[in-house]
Protein backbone atom coordinates (compact mmCIF):
# COMPACT_ATOMS: atom_id res chain seq x y z
CA UNK A 1 0.00 0.00 0.00
CA UNK A 2 0.87 3.65 -0.51
CA UNK A 3 0.37 6.51 1.65
CA UNK A 4 -1.09 9.74 0.06
CA UNK A 5 1.45 11.13 -2.26
CA UNK A 6 1.21 14.65 -1.14
CA UNK A 7 2.40 13.08 2.32
CA UNK A 8 5.31 11.05 0.42
CA UNK A 9 6.41 14.13 -1.39
CA UNK A 10 6.80 16.53 1.99
CA UNK A 11 9.29 14.03 3.41
CA UNK A 12 11.27 13.00 0.98
CA UNK A 13 11.63 17.08 0.21
CA UNK A 14 12.51 17.26 3.56
CA UNK A 15 15.35 14.39 3.04
CA UNK A 16 16.47 15.55 -0.26
CA UNK A 17 17.54 18.52 2.09
CA UNK A 18 19.32 16.50 4.67
CA UNK A 19 21.09 14.59 2.16
CA UNK A 20 22.11 17.39 0.10
CA UNK A 21 24.12 19.51 2.87
CA UNK A 22 25.57 15.68 4.34
CA UNK A 23 26.67 15.01 0.30
CA UNK A 24 28.71 18.22 0.54
CA UNK A 25 29.89 17.71 4.14
CA UNK A 26 31.31 14.52 2.80
CA UNK A 27 32.54 15.47 0.41
CA UNK A 28 34.89 17.72 2.17
CA UNK A 29 35.74 15.81 5.31
CA UNK A 30 34.97 12.46 5.46
CA UNK A 31 37.60 9.59 5.03
CA UNK A 32 38.51 6.01 6.49
CA UNK A 33 40.36 3.48 5.80
CA UNK A 34 39.49 -0.88 6.01
CA UNK A 35 41.51 -4.21 5.21
CA UNK A 36 41.49 -7.98 6.31
CA UNK A 37 43.88 -10.14 7.47
CA UNK A 38 44.02 -13.43 7.37
CA UNK A 39 46.05 -16.43 9.02
CA UNK A 40 45.63 -20.09 8.97
CA UNK A 41 42.28 -19.96 11.28
CA UNK A 42 42.79 -16.10 11.65
CA UNK A 43 40.50 -13.79 10.20
CA UNK A 44 39.98 -10.20 11.33
CA UNK A 45 38.57 -7.23 9.40
CA UNK A 46 40.21 -3.76 10.32
CA UNK A 47 38.66 0.03 10.37
CA UNK A 48 38.99 3.38 10.85
CA UNK A 49 36.19 6.11 11.31
CA UNK A 50 38.14 9.17 10.20
CA UNK A 51 35.07 12.01 11.33
CA UNK A 52 34.83 15.59 13.33
CA UNK A 53 32.60 13.60 15.51
CA UNK A 54 33.43 10.51 18.22
CA UNK A 55 29.70 10.03 20.16
CA UNK A 56 27.63 7.30 18.85
CA UNK A 57 25.24 4.30 19.39
CA UNK A 58 25.98 0.32 19.25
CA UNK A 59 23.01 -1.04 18.30
CA UNK A 60 21.48 -4.49 18.60
CA UNK A 61 19.48 -5.49 16.02
CA UNK A 62 16.66 -7.79 15.83
CA UNK A 63 16.20 -10.77 13.55
CA UNK A 64 12.07 -10.96 12.26
CA UNK A 65 11.28 -7.32 11.78
CA UNK A 66 9.55 -6.79 9.12
CA UNK A 67 10.95 -3.14 7.13
CA UNK A 68 10.13 -1.02 4.38
CA UNK A 69 12.80 0.76 3.28
CA UNK A 70 13.08 4.48 3.63
CA UNK A 71 13.67 6.59 0.29
CA UNK A 72 14.16 9.90 -0.60
CA UNK A 73 12.56 9.95 -4.10
CA UNK A 74 8.90 9.30 -3.35
CA UNK A 75 8.12 7.53 -7.01
CA UNK A 76 10.60 4.86 -6.21
CA UNK A 77 9.59 1.67 -4.69
CA UNK A 78 10.61 0.99 -1.64
CA UNK A 79 12.08 -2.85 -1.04
CA UNK A 80 10.45 -4.79 1.91
CA UNK A 81 12.18 -7.47 3.73
CA UNK A 82 12.37 -9.63 7.29
CA UNK A 83 15.63 -9.63 9.20
CA UNK A 84 16.87 -13.13 8.89
CA UNK A 85 19.77 -12.41 10.82
CA UNK A 86 20.25 -9.94 14.01
CA UNK A 87 23.40 -7.66 14.21
CA UNK A 88 25.77 -5.46 15.94
CA UNK A 89 26.15 -1.73 14.60
CA UNK A 90 27.68 1.03 14.78
CA UNK A 91 25.38 4.22 14.34
CA UNK A 92 26.04 7.76 14.29
CA UNK A 93 23.36 9.79 12.38
CA UNK A 94 20.09 7.28 13.82
CA UNK A 95 19.26 4.26 13.96
CA UNK A 96 19.00 2.11 10.43
CA UNK A 97 21.60 3.94 9.30
CA UNK A 98 24.73 2.15 10.60
CA UNK A 99 28.25 3.17 9.74
CA UNK A 100 29.35 -0.60 9.94
CA UNK A 101 28.45 -3.79 11.57
CA UNK A 102 28.57 -7.48 11.53
CA UNK A 103 25.25 -9.64 11.81
CA UNK A 104 25.22 -13.50 13.73
CA UNK A 105 26.53 -14.83 10.75
CA UNK A 106 29.63 -13.24 10.52
CA UNK A 107 29.02 -11.08 7.66
CA UNK A 108 31.06 -8.01 8.13
CA UNK A 109 30.37 -4.83 5.99
CA UNK A 110 31.89 -1.25 6.27
CA UNK A 111 31.46 1.82 4.85
CA UNK A 112 33.73 4.60 3.00
CA UNK A 113 33.55 7.38 1.07
CA UNK A 114 34.16 7.67 -2.77
CA UNK A 115 33.61 10.57 -4.51
CA UNK A 116 33.18 8.50 -7.66
CA UNK A 117 30.33 6.63 -6.54
CA UNK A 118 27.05 6.54 -9.01
CA UNK A 119 24.46 4.13 -7.21
CA UNK A 120 21.94 2.70 -10.20
CA UNK A 121 19.23 4.15 -12.53
CA UNK A 122 15.95 3.30 -11.63
CA UNK A 123 14.76 -0.11 -12.89
CA UNK A 124 12.40 -2.98 -12.12
CA UNK A 125 13.88 -3.51 -8.78
CA UNK A 126 12.72 -2.08 -5.73
CA UNK A 127 15.29 0.29 -4.23
CA UNK A 128 17.19 0.66 -0.50
CA UNK A 129 18.63 3.39 0.72
CA UNK A 130 20.21 2.16 4.00
CA UNK A 131 21.95 -0.46 1.97
CA UNK A 132 24.33 -1.75 4.62
CA UNK A 133 21.68 -2.63 7.22
CA UNK A 134 19.28 -4.14 4.51
CA UNK A 135 22.66 -6.59 3.55
CA UNK A 136 23.54 -7.09 7.14
CA UNK A 137 19.18 -8.09 7.30
CA UNK A 138 19.19 -10.53 5.07
CA UNK A 139 22.90 -11.84 3.75
CA UNK A 140 25.03 -14.76 5.11
CA UNK A 141 28.07 -14.30 2.99
CA UNK A 142 30.17 -12.35 0.73
CA UNK A 143 28.09 -13.90 -2.42
CA UNK A 144 24.52 -13.34 -0.47
CA UNK A 145 25.60 -9.73 -1.02
CA UNK A 146 26.73 -9.74 -4.45
CA UNK A 147 23.76 -12.06 -5.57
CA UNK A 148 20.95 -9.45 -3.82
CA UNK A 149 22.38 -7.34 -6.51
CA UNK A 150 19.44 -8.95 -8.56
CA UNK A 151 16.64 -8.99 -6.76
CA UNK A 152 17.35 -4.89 -5.16
CA UNK A 153 19.25 -1.62 -5.54
CA UNK A 154 20.90 0.79 -3.83
CA UNK A 155 18.71 3.98 -4.12
CA UNK A 156 19.71 6.70 -7.12
CA UNK A 157 18.72 9.60 -4.53
CA UNK A 158 21.18 8.34 -1.82
CA UNK A 159 22.57 10.90 -0.04
CA UNK A 160 26.27 9.57 0.31
CA UNK A 161 28.73 8.56 -2.30
CA UNK A 162 29.53 5.59 -0.18
CA UNK A 163 32.08 2.00 -1.76
CA UNK A 164 31.71 -0.99 0.73
CA UNK A 165 34.67 -3.65 1.96
CA UNK A 166 32.60 -6.60 3.21
CA UNK A 167 33.75 -10.01 4.64
CA UNK A 168 31.97 -13.28 6.07
CA UNK A 169 32.75 -15.95 8.28
CA UNK A 170 34.54 -18.42 5.65
CA UNK A 171 37.01 -15.91 4.47
CA UNK A 172 35.72 -14.34 2.24
CA UNK A 173 35.99 -10.85 1.17
CA UNK A 174 35.00 -8.77 -1.28
CA UNK A 175 34.14 -4.88 -2.52
CA UNK A 176 31.58 -3.30 -3.51
CA UNK A 177 31.41 -0.08 -5.41
CA UNK A 178 28.75 1.59 -7.77
CA UNK A 179 30.13 2.82 -10.21
CA UNK A 180 28.86 4.33 -13.66
CA UNK A 181 25.10 3.16 -12.31
CA UNK A 182 26.69 -0.73 -11.91
CA UNK A 183 27.22 -2.53 -9.25
CA UNK A 184 31.43 -3.47 -8.91
CA UNK A 185 33.10 -6.32 -7.18
CA UNK A 186 36.50 -7.10 -6.70
CA UNK A 187 37.11 -10.53 -4.89
CA UNK A 188 39.34 -13.68 -5.07
CA UNK A 189 41.46 -13.08 -7.97
CA UNK A 190 40.52 -9.54 -8.77
CA UNK A 191 41.12 -8.69 -5.19
CA UNK A 192 45.10 -9.36 -4.26
CA UNK A 193 45.21 -7.01 -1.63
CA UNK A 194 42.54 -6.98 0.98
CA UNK A 195 42.46 -3.16 1.56
CA UNK A 196 40.11 -0.70 0.86
CA UNK A 197 40.32 3.77 1.56
CA UNK A 198 38.48 6.77 -0.36
CA UNK A 199 39.66 5.62 -4.03
CA UNK A 200 38.08 3.45 -6.55
CA UNK A 201 39.93 -0.39 -5.73
CA UNK A 202 41.34 0.23 -9.38
CA UNK A 203 42.67 3.07 -9.12
CA UNK A 204 44.25 2.56 -5.40
CA UNK A 205 45.78 -1.04 -6.74
CA UNK A 206 47.16 1.16 -9.56
CA UNK A 207 48.99 3.07 -7.17
CA UNK A 208 49.99 0.70 -4.73
CA UNK A 209 52.27 -1.10 -7.73
CA UNK A 210 54.69 1.66 -7.92
CA UNK A 211 55.76 1.10 -4.49
CA UNK A 212 58.54 -1.12 -3.09
CA UNK A 213 57.48 -4.63 -2.20
CA UNK A 214 54.34 -3.62 -5.02
CA UNK A 215 56.36 -3.71 -8.27
CA UNK A 216 57.96 -0.40 -8.37
CA UNK A 217 60.31 1.57 -6.23
CA UNK A 218 58.52 4.21 -4.45
CA UNK A 219 58.89 4.28 -0.51
CA UNK A 220 56.04 3.47 1.59
CA UNK A 221 54.56 6.91 2.70
CA UNK A 222 53.72 6.27 6.51
CA UNK A 223 52.85 9.52 7.85
CA UNK A 224 50.77 10.92 4.97
CA UNK A 225 46.76 11.09 5.27
CA UNK A 226 46.14 11.25 1.95
CA UNK A 227 43.81 8.37 0.57
CA UNK A 228 45.72 6.32 -1.79
CA UNK A 229 49.00 6.75 0.41
CA UNK A 230 46.65 5.11 3.44
CA UNK A 231 46.04 2.24 1.31
CA UNK A 232 49.20 1.75 0.64
CA UNK A 233 50.47 1.83 4.14
CA UNK A 234 47.58 -0.61 5.44
CA UNK A 235 48.71 -2.99 1.96
CA UNK A 236 52.00 -3.18 3.28
CA UNK A 237 51.15 -3.99 6.73
CA UNK A 238 48.76 -6.94 5.62
CA UNK A 239 51.65 -8.18 3.29
CA UNK A 240 53.88 -8.58 6.51
CA UNK A 241 51.32 -10.03 8.66
CA UNK A 242 52.23 -12.68 9.91
CA UNK A 243 55.77 -12.35 9.39
CA UNK A 244 56.84 -9.35 11.61
CA UNK A 245 54.13 -9.72 14.08
CA UNK A 246 55.02 -10.93 17.84
CA UNK A 247 51.56 -10.68 19.21
CA UNK A 248 47.69 -11.03 18.52
CA UNK A 249 46.30 -11.03 15.18
CA UNK A 250 43.76 -8.74 17.08
CA UNK A 251 46.48 -6.19 18.37
CA UNK A 252 48.55 -7.07 14.73
CA UNK A 253 44.70 -5.27 13.19
CA UNK A 254 45.02 -2.29 15.74
CA UNK A 255 48.74 -1.54 15.18
CA UNK A 256 47.95 -1.30 11.60
CA UNK A 257 44.97 0.73 12.00
CA UNK A 258 46.95 3.09 14.15
CA UNK A 259 49.76 2.95 11.61
CA UNK A 260 47.19 4.78 8.59
CA UNK A 261 45.19 7.20 11.60
CA UNK A 262 44.61 11.10 10.77
CA UNK A 263 45.77 12.07 14.18
CA UNK A 264 42.49 13.23 16.13
CA UNK A 265 40.32 12.73 13.57
CA UNK A 266 40.47 9.03 13.93
CA UNK A 267 37.71 8.68 16.42
CA UNK A 268 37.27 4.93 16.34
CA UNK A 269 39.33 1.86 15.96
CA UNK A 270 37.46 -1.27 15.26
CA UNK A 271 38.45 -5.01 15.05
CA UNK A 272 36.32 -7.84 13.86
CA UNK A 273 36.74 -10.71 14.05
CA UNK A 274 34.11 -12.86 12.20
CA UNK A 275 34.94 -16.61 12.98
CA UNK A 276 34.78 -15.69 17.03
CA UNK A 277 31.75 -13.54 16.31
CA UNK A 278 33.52 -11.12 18.66
CA UNK A 279 34.19 -7.36 17.77
CA UNK A 280 36.63 -5.24 19.33
CA UNK A 281 36.99 -1.55 19.22
CA UNK A 282 38.56 1.87 21.00
CA UNK A 283 37.84 5.23 20.60
CA UNK A 284 39.72 8.70 20.74
CA UNK A 285 38.70 9.97 24.45
CA UNK A 286 39.79 5.91 25.43
CA UNK A 287 42.47 3.51 24.11
CA UNK A 288 41.24 0.67 26.13
CA UNK A 289 40.02 -2.65 24.35
CA UNK A 290 35.82 -2.65 24.48
CA UNK A 291 34.98 -6.19 23.31
CA UNK A 292 31.19 -7.73 22.23
CA UNK A 293 30.36 -10.81 21.60
CA UNK A 294 27.70 -11.61 18.98
CA UNK A 295 27.04 -14.94 20.24
CA UNK A 296 25.54 -13.42 23.73
CA UNK A 297 23.28 -10.70 22.39
CA UNK A 298 19.54 -10.98 22.56
CA UNK A 299 18.15 -11.02 18.77
CA UNK A 300 15.06 -12.45 19.81
CA UNK A 301 12.66 -9.54 18.23
CA UNK A 302 10.01 -10.22 21.16
CA UNK A 303 12.67 -8.33 23.24
CA UNK A 304 13.72 -4.77 23.47
CA UNK A 305 16.34 -3.47 21.05
CA UNK A 306 19.59 -3.26 23.08
CA UNK A 307 21.97 -0.23 22.57
CA UNK A 308 25.20 0.95 24.65
CA UNK A 309 27.17 4.87 24.27
CA UNK A 310 30.22 4.16 21.86
CA UNK A 311 32.36 5.98 24.27
CA UNK A 312 30.72 4.10 27.76
CA UNK A 313 32.38 4.47 30.84
CA UNK A 314 32.74 0.19 30.93
CA UNK A 315 35.92 -1.11 29.24
CA UNK A 316 36.32 -4.81 28.80
CA UNK A 317 33.21 -7.04 27.88
CA UNK A 318 30.29 -4.82 27.15
CA UNK A 319 27.23 -7.34 26.57
CA UNK A 320 26.22 -7.23 30.53
CA UNK A 321 25.94 -3.05 30.11
CA UNK A 322 23.68 -2.77 27.21
CA UNK A 323 20.58 -1.52 27.99
CA UNK A 324 17.19 -0.58 26.61
CA UNK A 325 16.67 1.55 23.65
CA UNK A 326 13.85 3.99 23.54
CA UNK A 327 13.10 6.78 20.56
CA UNK A 328 14.48 9.57 22.91
CA UNK A 329 17.84 8.02 22.96
CA UNK A 330 17.55 7.93 18.90
CA UNK A 331 16.55 11.68 18.87
CA UNK A 332 19.96 12.15 21.22
CA UNK A 333 21.98 10.82 18.69
CA UNK A 334 19.86 12.60 15.84
CA UNK A 335 20.12 15.65 17.04
CA UNK A 336 23.45 16.04 18.74
CA UNK A 337 24.92 14.84 15.38
CA UNK A 338 23.14 17.03 13.03
CA UNK A 339 23.68 19.90 15.48
CA UNK A 340 27.02 19.45 15.81
CA UNK A 341 27.78 19.39 12.05
CA UNK A 342 27.55 23.11 11.22
CA UNK A 343 26.73 22.51 7.63
CA UNK A 344 23.55 20.75 9.08
CA UNK A 345 22.86 22.20 11.84
CA UNK A 346 20.09 24.62 10.04
CA UNK A 347 18.08 21.49 8.82
CA UNK A 348 14.61 22.17 10.47
CA UNK A 349 13.30 20.20 13.69
CA UNK A 350 10.50 18.58 12.07
CA UNK A 351 12.59 16.75 9.28
CA UNK A 352 14.96 15.38 11.55
CA UNK A 353 11.90 13.62 13.10
CA UNK A 354 11.53 11.18 10.12
CA UNK A 355 14.97 10.34 10.65
CA UNK A 356 14.13 9.33 14.50
CA UNK A 357 10.79 8.05 14.50
CA UNK A 358 11.26 5.79 11.47
CA UNK A 359 12.85 2.82 13.22
CA UNK A 360 9.94 2.64 15.47
CA UNK A 361 7.91 0.83 12.81
CA UNK A 362 9.91 0.05 9.75
CA UNK A 363 7.15 -1.87 8.05
CA UNK A 364 4.67 0.36 9.12
CA UNK A 365 2.81 3.77 7.83
CA UNK A 366 2.26 6.09 10.05
CA UNK A 367 -0.69 8.52 8.60
CA UNK A 368 0.65 12.07 8.81
CA UNK A 369 -1.20 14.36 6.18
CA UNK A 370 -4.12 15.30 8.14
CA UNK A 371 -6.96 17.76 8.45
CA UNK A 372 -8.87 18.61 11.61
CA UNK A 373 -11.88 20.35 12.19
CA UNK A 374 -13.66 21.67 15.79
CA UNK A 375 -13.44 21.58 18.37
CA UNK A 376 -17.32 20.75 19.05
CA UNK A 377 -19.49 21.07 22.06
CA UNK A 378 -22.81 20.67 23.72
CA UNK A 379 -23.24 23.02 26.78
CA UNK A 380 -23.84 20.34 29.79
CA UNK A 381 -22.92 17.33 27.98
CA UNK A 382 -19.97 15.18 29.29
CA UNK A 383 -17.19 13.56 27.05
CA UNK A 384 -19.24 10.38 26.94
CA UNK A 385 -22.62 12.16 26.06
CA UNK A 386 -20.27 13.77 23.09
CA UNK A 387 -19.38 10.32 21.74
CA UNK A 388 -22.97 9.73 19.87
CA UNK A 389 -23.76 13.16 19.00
CA UNK A 390 -23.86 14.17 15.30
CA UNK A 391 -21.67 17.23 13.97
CA UNK A 392 -21.27 18.65 10.81
CA UNK A 393 -18.60 16.53 9.67
CA UNK A 394 -20.85 13.27 10.33
CA UNK A 395 -23.47 14.35 8.04
CA UNK A 396 -23.19 14.84 4.44
CA UNK A 397 -23.33 17.71 2.43
CA UNK A 398 -22.41 19.73 4.90
CA UNK A 399 -19.84 22.70 5.13
CA UNK A 400 -16.97 22.15 7.27
CA UNK A 401 -13.95 24.41 8.03
CA UNK A 402 -11.28 22.12 7.54
CA UNK A 403 -7.46 22.77 8.34
CA UNK A 404 -3.96 21.16 7.86
CA UNK A 405 -3.04 19.90 11.58
CA UNK A 406 0.70 18.44 11.30
CA UNK A 407 2.09 15.55 13.75
CA UNK A 408 3.45 16.47 16.81
CA UNK A 409 7.58 16.93 15.97
CA UNK A 410 8.32 16.21 19.90
CA UNK A 411 6.38 13.39 20.58
CA UNK A 412 7.83 10.80 22.08
CA UNK A 413 5.83 8.16 19.76
CA UNK A 414 6.05 8.99 15.83
CA UNK A 415 3.08 11.13 14.21
CA UNK A 416 1.30 12.18 17.27
CA UNK A 417 -1.50 14.45 16.44
CA UNK A 418 -1.63 16.68 19.53
CA UNK A 419 -5.36 18.30 19.33
CA UNK A 420 -5.14 19.65 22.66
CA UNK A 421 -2.14 22.17 21.39
CA UNK A 422 -4.14 22.41 18.21
CA UNK A 423 -7.19 23.43 19.63
CA UNK A 424 -6.34 25.09 22.80
CA UNK A 425 -7.40 21.78 24.96
CA UNK A 426 -10.13 22.37 27.50
CA UNK A 427 -13.03 19.44 28.65
CA UNK A 428 -16.11 17.84 27.24
CA UNK A 429 -15.34 18.25 23.33
CA UNK A 430 -14.97 16.14 20.23
CA UNK A 431 -12.72 17.15 17.18
CA UNK A 432 -12.51 15.26 13.39
CA UNK A 433 -9.84 14.31 11.88
CA UNK A 434 -9.95 13.35 7.86
CA UNK A 435 -6.80 11.69 5.94
CA UNK A 436 -6.78 9.54 2.33
CA UNK A 437 -5.11 6.42 2.06
CA UNK A 438 -4.11 5.42 -1.36
CA UNK A 439 -3.84 1.74 -2.01
CA UNK A 440 -1.60 0.13 -5.06
CA UNK A 441 -4.17 -3.41 -5.12
CA UNK A 442 -7.20 -3.85 -3.38
CA UNK A 443 -6.01 -4.90 0.00
CA UNK A 444 -6.58 -6.13 3.36
CA UNK A 445 -4.97 -3.97 6.49
CA UNK A 446 -4.70 -3.22 9.49
CA UNK A 447 -5.38 0.02 11.21
CA UNK A 448 -4.02 0.90 14.49
CA UNK A 449 -5.60 3.91 16.06
CA UNK A 450 -4.39 5.46 19.70
CA UNK A 451 -6.34 7.65 20.90
CA UNK A 452 -7.23 9.93 23.87
CA UNK A 453 -9.96 9.81 24.93
CA UNK A 454 -12.49 7.86 22.44
CA UNK A 455 -12.58 7.43 19.27
CA UNK A 456 -15.15 6.69 16.24
CA UNK A 457 -13.74 5.54 12.46
CA UNK A 458 -15.41 5.60 9.34
CA UNK A 459 -13.70 4.34 5.84
CA UNK A 460 -14.94 5.31 2.54
CA UNK A 461 -18.15 6.70 4.85
CA UNK A 462 -18.76 3.55 6.70
CA UNK A 463 -18.32 3.16 10.42
CA UNK A 464 -15.70 0.57 11.17
CA UNK A 465 -15.11 1.29 14.62
CA UNK A 466 -16.22 3.05 18.01
CA UNK A 467 -14.77 3.21 21.56
CA UNK A 468 -16.18 5.38 23.91
CA UNK A 469 -13.62 5.38 26.47
CA UNK A 470 -11.39 7.51 28.72
CA UNK A 471 -7.69 6.94 28.44
CA UNK A 472 -4.13 8.05 27.27
CA UNK A 473 -2.22 7.67 23.99
CA UNK A 474 -0.25 4.89 25.82
CA UNK A 475 -3.07 2.69 26.40
CA UNK A 476 -2.05 0.77 23.32
CA UNK A 477 -4.18 0.73 19.93
CA UNK A 478 -7.33 0.02 18.63
CA UNK A 479 -6.71 -2.57 15.93
CA UNK A 480 -9.41 -2.55 13.23
CA UNK A 481 -9.02 -4.58 10.17
CA UNK A 482 -10.15 -3.33 7.03
CA UNK A 483 -10.43 -3.83 3.45
CA UNK A 484 -8.64 -0.73 1.26
CA UNK A 485 -9.86 -0.64 -2.00
CA UNK A 486 -7.65 0.07 -5.27
CA UNK A 487 -7.03 3.94 -5.39
CA UNK A 488 -8.22 6.35 -2.96
CA UNK A 489 -9.74 5.65 0.20
CA UNK A 490 -11.05 8.18 2.80
CA UNK A 491 -10.55 8.03 6.40
CA UNK A 492 -13.14 9.85 9.11
CA UNK A 493 -12.04 10.16 13.20
CA UNK A 494 -13.98 11.59 15.46
CA UNK A 495 -12.11 11.84 18.79
CA UNK A 496 -13.54 12.66 22.31
CA UNK A 497 -11.91 14.79 25.04
CA UNK A 498 -12.71 14.57 28.77
CA UNK A 499 -9.95 16.18 30.91
CA UNK A 500 -5.96 16.33 30.41
CA UNK A 501 -4.52 15.40 26.90
CA UNK A 502 -5.86 15.01 23.47
CA UNK A 503 -4.68 13.55 20.64
CA UNK A 504 -4.29 10.41 18.21
CA UNK A 505 -1.92 8.32 16.11
CA UNK A 506 -3.14 6.38 13.68
CA UNK A 507 -0.73 3.75 11.31
CA UNK A 508 -1.59 1.12 8.52
CA UNK A 509 0.45 -2.15 8.49
CA UNK A 510 -0.66 -5.33 6.05
CA UNK A 511 -3.11 -7.82 7.87
CA UNK A 512 -0.42 -10.38 8.36
CA UNK A 513 1.79 -8.54 9.95
CA UNK A 514 1.82 -8.93 14.04
CA UNK A 515 3.02 -5.80 15.95
CA UNK A 516 6.18 -7.17 17.07
CA UNK A 517 6.97 -8.03 13.20
CA UNK A 518 6.05 -3.98 12.94
CA UNK A 519 8.84 -3.28 15.00
CA UNK A 520 7.13 -2.12 18.65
Amino acid sequence: MAILQKRRVHLARALVVIGYVVLLLAEASFACTSFCLQDGDGLVFGRNFDWHLEHGLVIVNKRGIAKRALLLDPSDEPAKWVSKYGSVTFNQYGREMPCGGMNEAGLVLETMWLSETKYPARDARPAVMAWLQYQLDTCATVADVIASDKKVRAATMSPLPFHFLGCDREGNIATFEFLEGKLICHAGETLPVKVMANDTYDKSLAYLKQHAGFGGARETPYGSWGSLDRFVCAADRVKKYPSSSGGSIVEYAFETLRSVSQGDSTKWMIVYAPKKLAIHYKTLSCSETRTIHLADCDFDARTPVQVISINTSHTGLLNRHFYRYDTDLNRWLVYYSMKHTSQLAFIPDAHLEVLIQYPDAPATEYLTDWEVAGPYEQEGKSCAELFDAVFDPERSGTEVSWRPLPVSAFSERPAYLDLSGALKGGAHKVAYLRTQITADTETSAHLDIYSDDGVKAWLNGQLVHANSVRRGISSGPDTVQVTLKKGGNSLLLKVTQDTGDWGAIVCVRPASMTPVEAGK
